[in-house]
């Protein structure tokens, strides 16, 4: 087994970030001890402290239920949250969406398969959030959820963001090449204007020695240009 550990130092909030997804679990606990209080964090599953909330963008008649691919210029979102070192290289933006059609057994985050769970708000109000972080972030990560089940709106919010100069990453429980099958125009250009993409189901079974970022190890770390 590779015992690798990987650090995270952010002296300006004073902690340290471990991943451990390649290291047993007595070395974890050693390690706890001796660096102090000990908060498990997950890709999509932050620390539990507060989080900005964003303006409703319609009223309560807004139905979960209806797509939203009349209107672009809306997403259903969970949370947005800033200064994850667990999604993606860096310090990242979070834009976590509501609905996942795909619901993986054993999900860290079952609470955003409902869309109902989450608000509709504006994508201008997302980007806005996101630019006004900026300065303290690498980049932005959209993950669910499943931002798939919302490819107008998130093909909007790529648009958007890339135009800000940002680096975008997707997290989707469908592989790439079920995305490319699918033909839509909102999806090809999600695909093609994003800097990387983590495919694939989360698998329980599969989950350890997951490596970084990743929760299972089916799940691929796909660069731009092997998309496009």
């Amino acid at each position: 087994m590779n015992n690798e550990m990987v650090f995270v130092l952010e002296p300006d909030v004073g902690r340290v970030t471990v991943e451990i997804s390649q290291a047993p679990a007595e070395k974890v606990d050693d390690l706890a001890h001796d660096l102090g209080r000990r908060v498990n964090l997950n890709c999509a599953k932050p620390s539990e402290r507060p989080q900005r909330n964003l303006p409703i963008l319609q009223s309560q008649c807004a139905s979960p239920d209806r797509t939203t691919e009349a209107d672009k210029h809306s997403i259903w979102l969970y949370r947005l949250y800033h200064n994850s070192v667990v999604d993606g290289p860096g310090r990242r933006s979070v834009a976590q969406v509501a609905g996942c059609s795909i619901r993986c057994p054993g999900c860290y985050v079952p609470q955003t398969h409902e869309r109902g769970n989450g608000t509709l708000v504006s994508i201008t109000t997302v980007v806005s959030e996101i630019v006004r972080n900026q300065v303290n972030n690498d980049g932005v990560t959209i993950l669910g959820g499943e931002p798939f089940d919302q490819p107008g709106p998130v093909a909007e919010l790529v648009f958007r963001l890339r135009s800000h100069g940002l680096h975008v990453m997707i997290y989707s429980g469908y592989t790439v090449e079920a995305l490319i099958q699918r033909k839509d125009p909102n999806i090809d250009y999600i695909l093609t204007h994003i800097d990387l993409l983590i495919d694939g189901p989360f698998l329980i079974k599969l989950g350890e020695n997951a490596g970084e970022y990743r929760g299972s190890r089916n799940q691929r770390i796909i660069g731009n240009a092997t998309i496009g």
